[in-house]
């Protein structure tokens, strides 16, 4: 362990002689083809972000028939594969990328100690699964424009979670009938379709675009009322 530059490094290295599963086959193999260090940054401790070096083994599959010829060891809870992060500092990351994403993302990361750009906070969340979409029993439909007068959309949004469902960059009825009878939503389709609301239709197109709401304005009584 050495401290250089403002940043904690932790030098490590895996155990020889024992046996890791391969990832294409399932086979254990000790077999070993070479060494070689990776540079896995961690979370920040005393203020200071640490990054591990360390030295894993390339191993050879001593299954013939294994599409895999050679294959690099995990380290549980420590590594991933083509990650240079731990699990636990990818977790704080994904956590802001969800909550703030973009630049606002990167500051956060980097009053925590944490070097990202903008634009690698924005990979992170695009990489995240979706979550599971629940079952809808209301939704509401409504049209809005994109550029008034000429262009309007149709937006599809679950009343009860007030969560966009999806858009159209029409505002006919056929691709919200084609959804409607789609064979995946008949089994969930919702019992109540309804009128989208003016301000919730604004709340949910600037949400839907990625545009955040504006602050509510403080309202003042005028003094001498």
């Amino acid at each position: 362990m050495e401290t250089g530059a403002g940043v904690l490094r932790i030098a490590a290295r895996t155990r020889d002689g024992v046996e890791v599963c391969c990832p294409g086959c399932g086979r254990g193999s000790d077999w070993m083809h070479s060494r070689y260090v990776r540079h896995v940054e961690d979370e920040a401790v005393g203020g200071r972000p640490v990054v591990i070096d360390l030295s894993v083994r390339r191993l050879y599959c001593e299954d013939p028939d294994c599409p895999k010829t050679t294959f690099v060891e995990q380290v549980g809870g420590l590594t991933v594969r083509y990650q240079r992060r731990t699990p636990a500092l990818q977790q704080v990351v994904d956590a802001v990328a969800v909550a703030l994403a973009g630049s606002a993302g990167a500051r956060l990361l980097a009053a925590l100690h944490h070097v990202l750009t903008w634009a690698s906070v924005l990979n992170c969340l695009m990489r995240m699964d979706d979550p599971a979409p629940a079952a809808l029993r209301v939704v509401a439909v409504d049209d809005f424009a994109l550029r008034r007068g000429r262009r309007y959309g149709t937006l599809l949004v679950d009343a009860e979670s007030r969560l966009p469902v999806d858009v159209w960059d029409s505002r006919d009825a056929e691709p919200l009938t084609e959804w409607l009878r789609a064979p995946g939503h008949r089994g969930g389709l919702p019992r109540r379709v309804g009128h989208l609301p003016q301000c919730h239709r604004r709340r949910s197109a600037r949400r839907h675009s990625g545009l955040r709401p504006l602050p509510p304005v403080a309202r003042t009584r005028p003094q001498g009322l």
